[in-house]
């Protein structure tokens, strides 16, 4: 199932400037109760959400939107979360956007990072609306740091 949100409730946690579109974040996976807690958190920092409720919805999600961040549950209902990441990396046709794992309690999130090469963030269940804004900040940051292909002295490579 894939489903959207778009709210402008007042929070002092933006990510967004003024005159600057929102960022687009998929809210992957979880229990409903999890993803809708996320998705809220995450419309509240100013973005717009879209959700998938398994791995191959967010496949889907991915190939047909554009997507500037996901926020993924490791605990997916069809695949592996690590699995999902993966074939998330691998979509070749789009910009791979950053992603940020939520881990159960009883994972160490420092080496599940570790063995995501460093391509993405992980935060440990149950976390705090300023933990996932300060993973989000961070990542989004990160993109907006990269040169564009037209950027780059090298151009396209």
């Amino acid at each position: 199932m894939v489903s959207s949100m778009d709210h402008g409730a007042e929070n002092p946690l933006k990510l967004t400037a003024s005159g600057r579109q929102p960022p687009t974040v998929a809210i992957v996976g979880g229990t409903p109760a999890q993803a809708t807690i996320a998705a809220v958190l995450v419309a509240q920092f100013g973005c717009r959400v879209r959700c998938a409720s398994s791995g191959e919805a967010a496949l889907t999600l991915l190939r047909s939107q554009a997507t500037d961040l996901v926020v993924i549950d490791l605990g997916l209902p069809d695949m592996d979360g690590l699995v999902a990441i993966q074939l998330i990396r691998a979509l070749a046709d789009r910009r791979q956007p950053p992603v940020i794992a939520l881990t159960s309690e009883g994972q160490q999130t420092g080496r599940l990072a570790h063995r995501l090469d460093g391509m993405c963030q992980a935060l440990a269940k149950p976390y705090s609306p300023r933990e996932l804004f300060a993973a989000m900040r961070s990542a989004l940051a990160r993109i907006e740091a990269e040169p564009t292909p037209a950027q780059s002295p090298f151009g396209q490579l």
